[in-house]
C-alpha cells in the first residue's frame, strides 16, 4: 500500500519545519525539525541509487507556475527498470535540478510537452545548448501537441514550429560550440531537433518502444494546442496530466491508473493575495481577484476538482503539483481534497522521487548538494563521434580580436 508523505514530513525530514525553503539540499545529521531524534533514512533518496529492473521512478524536478527557490516551474523525470529514461515538461530552473539529482544530458533526449506555455519550456534553451557540449551527442527528440485549429488558432502555433524557431534562436550559440565535436557519426548531431507533433483534439499513440506505450490525450488549458500523458510499462502506468481545467478525458484514461499527477491550484482569493500583495478590502484587490478567477477559469483544476477527479480514478497514488505548498496552503487543500478523496495522496515539491512497483510504491526526499557539478558524463567509444564544424577553438575569432588577447605567458609564466 502507498503511505501518505505530507509536506509536513518532508520538512521535518530536512530539520527545516514548514516555513523552510531549502527542500531537497543536503540534509546530513538533521534532525526531525525539533532539534532532536535521528533523520529517518528509509524516506531519503540518494541520487545514484540503482533502480530494480521491475520498477518505475518518478522525480519531480519543478511542482510550480511560480519560480521559486524550493519549487521551480514544471518537470517531472521518469526512469523505468528496462533503462528508458523520458522527461515531461521543462520549465525554468529546473536544469539545476537534473544537474543536482546526477543525470546527464544523454538521458534526457526524449521530451515530451504538455503545451508550450514558458513555465513548462523554458529550460529547453539549457538542455538544448549544453547537451552536445556535455555527452548528449545525438539528436533531441521532442514530442508535442499540434497547432490549434479554431478561430483565433495560426498554423505557426505548434510544436514543430516552436522547435524550428528554439534552432533559430540558438543559432549563435550552436555555432559558437561547434569547436568541440558535437555528434556521432551513425546518428545525427546533438544540435538536431526532431520534433515529433501529436494532434491534440485525439486520443493517440505518441511513443511505443521497447515495452513502453505513452499516450497523448486532449486536455483544456488556455487555448486550443494542450496535451496530457499516459505512460505504460510492464504492468506499471503514470498520467501527467500538464496544466487544465477538469475534464472528462482525464477521467476516462486516469481510471485505475498507478500513480496520477495532476495540476492544482490555490483558490482565487489565496492566489490574488499572494500573487499581489493586496488584501480584501484594499485599493486594486477587486481586479486582482477578478484576473486571478480569469485565469483560473481559462485554465486550471481548483483544490475540490482534483479531489473529484481522485474519487472517480482511483489511483494507486494521486499526487498534485503546480501547487506553491506553504505552511498556509497545504492544510486548506488538503481539506478540500479529503472532502472528495480519502486514498493516498501527496502534495509534491520539488525533489520528491517515487519508487512504484506492482507491489508498493514508496515516496522520499532527495539528498542534493547544492552546489553541483555536472554527473559523470556517457562515455563514446574511439571514433565513434564525427569531427567538429570548426578546426580550432578560435577559428571563429578575427585576428584582431586575438592580437588583442593577454599572451598566457604574461599572467602565467610557469
Amino acid at each position: 500500500m502507498a503511505t501518505e508523505l505530507t509536506r509536513r514530513d518532508l520538512f521535518k525530514l530536512s530539520g527545516l519545519g514548514l516555513g523552510g525553503l531549502a527542500l531537497g539540499s543536503a540534509m546530513s545529521g538533521c534532525g526531525d525539525g525539533s532539534g532532536s531524534g535521528p533523520v529517518d533514512n528509509s524516506k531519503l533518496f540518494y541520487p545514484g541509487e540503482p533502480l530494480s529492473t521491475d520498477e518505475m521512478r518518478i522525480s519531480f524536478m519543478g511542482t510550480s507556475f511560480l519560480p521559486r527557490i524550493s519549487q521551480e516551474c514544471n518537470s517531472i523525470y521518469v526512469e523505468l527498470g528496462n533503462g528508458e529514461n523520458f522527461v515531461f515538461d521543462f520549465g525554468s530552473g529546473v536544469s539545476a535540478k537534473y544537474v543536482a539529482m546526477g543525470v546527464p544530458p544523454s538521458k534526457m533526449d526524449k521530451i515530451f510537452l504538455t503545451h508550450l506555455h514558458g513555465d513548462h519550456t523554458s529550460d529547453l534553451i539549457t538542455i538544448y545548448c549544453f547537451g552536445p557540449s556535455q555527452d548528449r551527442k545525438s539528436p533531441l527528440y521532442i514530442y508535442g501537441p499540434t497547432a490549434g485549429d479554431g478561430p483565433t488558432d495560426e498554423p505557426d502555433e505548434g510544436t514543430a514550429a516552436f522547435c524550428d524557431l528554439l534552432k533559430k534562436l540558438m543559432k549563435w550559440h550552436r555555432k559558437s560550440f561547434s569547436f568541440i565535436k558535437t555528434g556521432l557519426k551513425d546518428d545525427g548531431d546533438g544540435y538536431d531537433i526532431i520534433a515529433k507533433e501529436l494532434p491534440y483534439m485525439t486520443v493517440g499513440e505518441a511513443y511505443n518502444q521497447n515495452d513502453v506505450k505513452i499516450t497523448h490525450f486532449p486536455a483544456v488549458h488556455a487555448k486550443n494546442g494542450s496535451i496530457s500523458f499516459k505512460l505504460e510499462w510492464n504492468g506499471l502506468s503514470m498520467v501527467f496530466s500538464g496544466d487544465t481545467k477538469p475534464n472528462r478525458y482525464m477521467i476516462e484514461q486516469a481510471n485505475g491508473v498507478d500513480v496520477l499527477i495532476h495540476e492544482m491550484v490555490v483558490p482565487p482569493d489565496v492566489w490574488a493575495a499572494k500573487n499581489s500583495g493586496i488584501q480584501q478590502g484594499q485599493e486594486g484587490w477587486q481586479q486582482a481577484l477578478d484576473m486571478a478567477q480569469q485565469v483560473q477559469d481559462s485554465s486550471h483544476t481548483p483544490q475540490k476538482a482534483l479531489g473529484y477527479i481522485l474519487s472517480q480514478t482511483n489511483p494507486r497514488l494521486g499526487i498534485a503539483t503546480h501547487f506553491q505548498a506553504n505552511d498556509d496552503t497545504v492544510g486548506p487543500a488538503m481539506n478540500d481534497i479529503r472532502s472528495w478523496y480519502q486514498g493516498p495522496f501527496t502534495i509534491a515539491t520539488d525533489l520528491l522521487v517515487v519508487n512504484v512497483s506492482r507491489n508498493s510504491i514508496r515516496q522520499r526526499a532527495a539528498v542534493v548538494p547544492d552546489r553541483a557539478w555536472y554527473p559523470k558524463p556517457k562515455e563514446y567509444g574511439a571514433g565513434s563521434l564525427k569531427d567538429a564544424l570548426y578546426p580550432t577553438p578560435t577559428f571563429q575569432l578575427k585576428q584582431e580580436l586575438l592580437d588583442h588577447c593577454i599572451d598566457k605567458s604574461i599572467y602565467d609564466p610557469t
